[in-house]
Formats: structure tokens, C-alpha cells, sequence
């Protein structure tokens, strides 16, 4: 009877065969046994890793790993980052309504449960507001300041002062970042004055009216603030920047919520980056200070009255010069296509060195008649540029208001020559002629009917650089929504493009031309 396995139909059970192999090389030539194959490799991770790992799922995801066992559980209660988002459905809906109470007992869950160690990061999202919420938020703010949490976000419905989220955290030293959207800021001098944000450095605010004194508040309470990001907000008549370790401001859209709200001034003597993007109302917006600026974005627009183009634009006009007068020690300009449709409005060929020390250039347009003729006012303007970027803007369909009245505005004075037909200068342009080495087109769509104006751009520059290096173009298929396509261009229309571009007379013979479809 063999005594290797057991005999068919018995009941002792079969001996498991060891699995072996030879190892090369081995004297003896003997037998070693593999070790098994670990199908949890994860849970061998240091803890920090493992963390690490669970800060990019969301906290319902973490929060079911503490079924897997003691150890994961003990993992989820120390886990450094939480979010919270309550489901979407509306305030008066009766989806949104059953919502929030297995919400609410998640996010208590999950608190309940977790240690009192440090928190790295809590988010909350809110998208709608219940009076069961209210007491709940201040329990919830309560606990991740109690955690010394340094990352916090809390996004509340933007319309309406329902609560005051600072009053809550405004003696959290422990915080790095804060993000606010929605409620108010309640830093009036009544309710207590300047928070203690000892070691804060990066304060985003959103969809917030703010008053001077709050501003003030804000400013006076965090002495390590370096860059603070104010997105659809108003009501604040003067932003003023005394800190020299505040680098960035970034005004992302602004607000009237009233009509009699005032102008905005920015004043910043030692800040390095000012960003005013997004949508401004028609207002007298004024940079008082920026002396130290090195990089500056005008990507904003603004809103066109009926009778603004009666006195030939004055206001947007003296606005942009203005502008550009307090940021002439600033080497890097991102310019968007409002502001640029009001740079073609200049004469040309009499322009003053607004920009006399910018090195960099990016410009955003869909490269219509009228911007092209923009860009070569910034160009004229910036007698130092070495470097030239021409951002395509998608889709070209989508106007600004500033194009039907700069339209009215060349019928009206009889120079629509000055926005069709071949680009020209009544001066050299300095830049062209000794320093632009390098100039790159990003999303350029050949299907386009505006490409002759792009193509005329192209060879005014080509005719004009005398130093240029290199000049690249990446071409793009656009689709409805603007964006990328996977597709290649048609190929026809961008092989007489090519064509068209590398037969065109260069001011450099050292000048290379590339085309390439990214």
C-alpha cells in the first residue's frame, strides 16, 4: 500500500506536495522550498505609506477598510485627511432633504471613531444648507481644529450670509491652507476683529462680500500669508498688501452686490505675481502700487455699455494704460483677448514702451483681425520681448462683448482699412528687429476660417525677426466643446498651410519652423 496519498474513497486526507526547485548554481543541488505568495502585499507597508495611499480615496472608501482588520482599523482612525461632500439634489428637494441626515450621521461616524491625532487636511463640501446643519458644522469645525488640522476647505452655498464660518476657526494656529466659499466672513471689530492665523500661508476666498475692515482683519492676522486667491467676491473697495512675504494675489472674477458698490484698488509694493482673471463688472479697476511685480496675467474682460463706444472707448483705453504704467518692472505677461481688443484701439506705430522690461510674452486670442493688430501693439510695447507665446483660444465662436462694439467703433470712425488686409507698421518694431528669439503657437486649428488672419501674423513675424531661432506651431483638431480632438487635422488644409509658412521670405537665416500635431 503506498504511503505517499490516501487510497481513493479514504478519509485521510492527501498529503500536500511540497513545491521545489533547484537553485543554479548550488553545490549540493538540493531541494529549497519557495515561499508561499503574498496576495496582501499592502498591509506589509509601513503605516506613513499605507496613509499616504488612503489621502487620495474618498473617506467612504477608507472608512469601509476598517473591516478588514484590527490593524486597518487602527489604520482608518489615525488616516490624516478627510472630505465630506453631501449629495446634490437641492434644498427644497425631497432627495436633497433625505440626504442629509445619513449624511450627517456618516461624517459623525467617522469622527466618532477616528483617534485625536493631527489632522493634515479636512474638506466639506455643502452644496445646499439645512437648519439641521448648522449645529452640526460648528461640531464638525470644532473637532478638526481641536486636531490641529493645517489644511481646511469648507464650501457652503454661494448665495446668502447663512453663517460665519471664521468665527469658528479663527484661533486655529495650527492651519497652512484655508479655503472658504459661500457664507460670510464675519470679521467685523464687533465680533472680535483679526483672527490668529499664526501659520497661515495660502488663503483662497470664494463667492464672499467682504468690507475694508475685514480685508484689513485679514491681512493683520496672518503675518505668514504668501498668496491669497480672491475668486467672485466684491463689495471691498481696497485691497492693500504691506507684507514682504505675500507673492501672489490672485483676483479671479469680482462681484457688485449692490449698485453702489464702490471701485477696487489693488496696492501691492513688494508683491511678485498679480493675476486678474475671469469677469469684472464695469468699474474704474486701479493698480495703485506694484513696483516689484515680475509676473503679471491680464486674462480678465469686462462688461460694455451701449453708449461707451460714443466717446471712442476713453475708459477701457486710459484703464489699460494705466494698468500696464504700474506694472512696467514686470519681465513675464500673460494677456487675454478683452484686453488685447483694447491694445488694437491704439494707434500704432506711436506707442510708448509700456513694458519696457518684459522678456516673456503669452498672449490669449482666437487671432481674429482685430486682436492680431492687438498683439502687435503688446509687441510694439515691449521693446525687450525674447520669447513670444500665441495661446489659440477655443472656441473661436464664443465673442466677447468687446468685439460687436470694437466693430461698431471702426464703422463708426471709418477705419475698418485698419483691421483688414496685410499687417503693418509705421515703425520697426525693436523687439523684432534685435531680441525675439523665439516665439511658439499653441492650438492652432488649420479648419478655421480666421487662419488667413493667424497666417498674416506669422509672416509679419517672419518678415520682421531679424534674431529669431525657432518657431514652433502645434497644430490641433478642435472639436464642438473646444476641446482637444484625438483626430489628426485635415491634412490637405494643413499641408497648404506648411506650404504657405515655409516658402514665406525670413528676416533670419537662422530661423527653423516647425509644424507638429501634439
Amino acid at each position: 500500500m503506498a504511503t505517499g496519498g490516501a487510497c481513493p474513497g479514504s478519509l485521510t486526507p492527501r498529503r500536500r506536495r511540497r513545491r521545489t526547485s533547484t537553485i543554479a548554481g548550488d553545490d549540493a543541488g538540493e531541494e529549497v522550498e519557495q515561499p508561499r505568495r503574498q496576495h496582501d502585499r499592502i498591509s506589509l507597508l509601513p503605516d506613513a505609506v499605507i496613509h499616504h495611499i488612503l489621502s487620495f480615496l474618498p473617506t467612504a472608501d477608507v472608512f469601509h477598510t476598517r473591516g478588514l482588520s484590527s490593524r486597518w482599523r487602527a489604520l482608518h482612525d489615525a488616516v490624516p485627511t478627510l472630505a465630506f461632500s453631501l449629495p446634490s439634489g437641492g434644498a427644497a428637494g425631497r432627495r436633497g432633504a433625505a440626504a442629509v441626515e445619513p449624511f450627517c450621521a456618516f461624517v459623525d461616524a467617522v469622527l466618532r471613531l477616528r483617534s485625536w491625532t493631527h489632522l493634515a487636511r479636512f474638506h466639506l463640501d455643502l452644496p445646499y444648507f439645512t437648519p439641521e446643519l448648522e449645529p452640526k458644522l460648528e461640531s464638525w469645525l470644532w473637532t478638526a481644529t481641536a486636531c490641529r488640522v493645517k489644511d481646511l476647505r469648507v464650501e457652503l452655498p454661494r448665495a446668502g450670509n447663512l453663517c460665519s464660518v471664521p468665527r469658528l476657526v479663527r484661533d486655529c494656529t495650527s492651519l497652512v491652507e484655508l479655503r472658504l466659499c459661500g457664507g460670510r466672513m464675519g470679521l467685523e471689530p464687533s465680533r472680535g476683529g483679526a483672527p490668529n492665523w499664526a501659520s497661515l500661508r495660502v488663503l483662497s476666498m470664494a463667492h464672499l462680500r467682504l468690507t475694508d475692515d475685514e480685508m484689513g482683519a485679514v491681512f493683520a492676522g496672518s503675518p505668514a500669508l504668501e498668496s491669497l486667491e480672491l475668486r467672485c467676491c466684491g463689495g471691498a473697495a481696497r485691497i492693500e498688501v504691506w507684507s514682504r512675504r505675500m507673492r501672489e494675489l490672485v483676483i479671479d472674477g469680482w462681484e457688485h452686490w449692490s449698485p453702489g458698490d464702490p471701485p477696487l484698488e489693488v496696492s501691492a509694493p513688494h508683491l511678485q505675481t498679480l493675476r486678474l482673471r475671469g469677469s469684472f463688472p464695469r468699474m474704474d479697476l486701479t493698480v495703485a502700487e506694484a513696483d516689484s511685480v515680475a509676473e503679471a496675467e491680464l486674462n480678465f474682460s469686462m462688461s460694455i455699455g451701449v453708449g461707451d463706444q460714443f466717446d471712442n472707448y476713453k475708459w477701457p483705453l486710459n484703464l489699460a494704460r494705466g494698468i500696464l504704467q504700474k506694472l512696467c518692472n514686470a519681465t513675464e505677461f500673460v494677456v487675454g483677448c478683452w484686453f488685447l481688443q483694447v491694445l488694437s484701439l491704439l494707434e500704432n506705430g506711436d506707442l510708448p514702451p509700456l513694458l519696457p522690461n518684459c522678456k516673456s510674452l503669452i498672449l490669449n486670442t482666437r487671432c481674429q483681425s482685430l486682436e492680431c493688430h492687438g498683439i502687435l501693439n503688446m509687441i510694439e510695447s515691449s521693446p525687450q520681448v525674447e520669447k513670444l507665446v500665441i495661446k489659440m483660444i477655443q472656441p473661436f465662436w464664443k465673442r466677447l462683448e468687446f468685439d460687436r462694439d470694437c466693430k461698431a467703433l471702426t464703422i463708426s470712425t471709418h477705419s475698418t482699412h485698419r483691421y483688414s488686409g496685410p499687417l503693418k507698421r509705421k515703425n520697426k518694431l525693436k523687439c523684432l528687429d534685435q531680441h525675439l528669439r523665439r516665439v511658439d503657437i499653441v492650438r492652432f486649428d488649420p479648419r478655421d476660417r480666421r487662419s488667413s488672419s493667424f497666417l498674416g501674423l506669422v509672416e509679419f513675424i517672419l518678415e520682421e525677426a531679424r534674431v529669431l531661432d525657432k518657431m514652433l506651431i502645434n497644430t490641433c483638431k478642435v472639436k464642438a466643446d473646444g476641446s482637444n480632438s484625438v483626430e489628426t487635422p485635415n491634412a490637405r488644409k494643413l499641408l497648404e498651410v506648411s506650404q504657405s509658412i515655409l516658402r514665406h521670405r525670413r528676416a533670419s537665416e537662422n530661423a527653423r519652423v516647425i509644424l507638429y500635431f501634439d
